[in-house]
């Protein structure tokens, strides 16, 4: 290290060579005969020896076996095609130099391709017009198939397609149909990531996203999800009806006190009639709304003094033949100096004193602030669309990283996170109807990959230029697709049912002797040396 200023030059030692660059921290060869000329001059600092460092995803690689497993295999995911919809991908990292096939941008105006005409298609030298500003998707695509000299992917050698998504379901869906479009026309088999789901769904498998994906999935064709992020949050409640006695469920908008509108997602069995009203802060409740009848208009809104509440109440769906009640309140601002959280209350009962079942309520908000609070809150059920779709492998999380050296050379430590253990954040199953997600649990924390320069993450999260260590179910849902682009590989025709069983087959919980399902692990963590 040197004064930013430090002329250098006028060091003449034999064999002395500082490389062009650099400001306060500049490279060099220092004989060792030079040492001691270079120490005395005025504008060195501090003289630092090089030290060698470990690819970033070693923790994560070895904790499942993987190197094992590839050194004897050879397979590093060549002739598969991965394709991750995402935030973008920046394509100038040297992690996917010369490997990314195409970006669909569904954010640039553009006349799109054939699975959606909107957004732009970009490849070649093109391909720079799309940015990574979030940072998200460059780090789930550095995990499954990053290949720069720092850091090593699951399947280096994999071929990348980036559809850098809009978010909505229409988009995703559109998305997966594209990248396995692109995969038969070049001939390849392909895995499809989705780091990301939502709340607004059946809970089963039965949304329309997740039928579009089991109708895509087949031989050669593969989607990874992540099982979500929400094991620490109280988002879910089970509401147990006893004919018309009135159960209540709190709900907080906000942690932080701030006016936002949230939602109310309920399903329940049809052989059951449930009513649902909605009370203010204030102590105002809607009127009890029952299931509307054919041909009057699902929704209803309510005016209370505390703000909006629409709900709708709708008969059987076409899909799971459930019903479906869904809320969403629009608060009024609070008083600034108003101590007390703006708590409103879920009404629920049954339309008869025969009538005996229970809903399963999920709370929803743009921020993820929003919770449900009492004795009815349950810690299960917290795996949305698309993770609940019955063809994806979903993915559970698991630290095998809690300690790291951040970009300005201080030690950092994940003290939320037990080591070699289940990570809390990460979401647990079953599914509504007992299905048994998440399916299998890889590494998702703390994950070091690429980092998109467009993005601006903590800097105590960044490592250097290049990497930045993140944690997530979205962290192991790609380092699970980088390990099923190695089985296709393997076997080009491998199905979700096939995969899914070697997966299972290979996975057990840590510390555990029972090979049952669990509703945080799955099956368990992966362990690759056998696959």
């Amino acid at each position: 290290m040197c004064a930013p200023d430090a002329n250098l030059n006028d060091v003449k030692v034999q064999g002395l060579e500082i490389n062009g660059g650099g400001d306060r921290v500049r490279t060099a060869i220092v004989p060792f005969d030079a040492l001691e000329a270079l120490s005395e001059h005025d504008g060195i600092e501090r003289i630092v020896s090089s030290h060698l460092l470990r690819p970033c995803l070693d923790e994560a690689r070895s904790s499942v076996r993987l190197d094992s497993f590839q050194h004897d295999s050879r397979l590093t995911g060549k002739d598969v095609l991965i394709g991750v919809i995402d935030s973008g991908v920046d394509s100038k990292h040297p992690a996917f130099q010369g490997r990314i096939e195409r970006i669909w941008d569904q954010t640039l105006s553009g006349s799109g391709v054939p699975e959606g005409h909107y957004g732009l298609e970009l490849k070649g030298s093109k391909l720079t017009q799309s940015r990574d500003t979030d940072g998200h998707g460059t780090h789930v695509s550095g995990i499954c198939t990053g290949a720069d000299a720092a850091f090593r992917g699951v399947a280096p050698e994999a071929r990348l397609v980036m559809v850098k998504t809009n978010f909505l379901d229409n988009g995703i869906t559109d998305g997966v149909q594209y990248i396995f479009r692109l995969g038969r026309e070049l001939g390849l088999p392909a895995v499809v990531n989705l780091s990301l789901g939502g709340h607004s769904d059946s809970h089963d498998g039965t949304d329309a996203l997740s039928l579009a994906i089991d109708d895509e999935t087949g031989p050669g064709r593969i989607v990874c999800c992540a099982a979500g992020n929400e094991g620490s949050d109280d988002i879910h409640a089970r509401v147990d009806v006893h004919g018309t006695a009135v159960r209540s469920v709190p709900c907080i908008p906000s942690i932080k006190g701030r006016r936002r509108d949230f939602m109310l997602n309920g399903w329940y069995s049809a052989s059951n009639e449930f009513e649902v009203a909605v009370a203010s802060p204030s102590g105002r409740a809607t009127e009890f709304q029952a299931i509307r009848s054919p041909g009057e208009t699902p929704a209803v809104t309510h005016e209370l003094p505390d703000g909006l509440v629409e709900i709708a109440t709708q008969p059987s769906t076409s899909l799971n033949s459930d019903r479906n009640f869904f809320v969403i309140v629009h608060p009024e601002r609070r008083a600034a100096n108003s101590p007390l959280l703006p708590t409103w209350q879920l009404l629920v009962r049954g339309t008869s004193g025969s009538d005996r079942g229970h809903a399963d309520v999920w709370i929803l908000d743009s921020s993820g602030d929003a919770r449900l609070g009492g004795p009815l809150t349950s810690d299960d059920m917290k795996i949305g669309s698309p993770g609940c779709c019955s063809s994806a492998i979903t993915v559970a999380a698991y630290a095998s990283r809690t300690s790291w050296v951040d970009i300005d050379g201080e030690d950092q430590e994940a003290t939320w996170l037990r080591l070699d253990d289940i990570a809390d954040f990460s979401s647990e199953g079953p599914l509504r109807d007992g299905g048994k997600k998440p399916d299998v649990t890889a590494p998702g924390a703390m994950v070091v990959a690429s980092l998109s320069r467009d993005s601006e993450p903590d800097r105590f999260l960044t490592l250097d230029t290049e990497h930045v260590a993140l944690q997530g179910t979205s962290m192991a849902c790609p380092f699970m697709a980088g390990l099923c682009a190695l089985l296709l590989q393997r076997d080009n025709d491998l199905d979700p049912v096939r995969v899914k069983k070697i997966l299972k087959t290979h996975s057990a919980i840590p510390r555990n002797a029972s090979t049952q399902f669990d509703r945080k692990w799955g099956f368990g963590l992966i362990d690759a040396a056998d696959l």
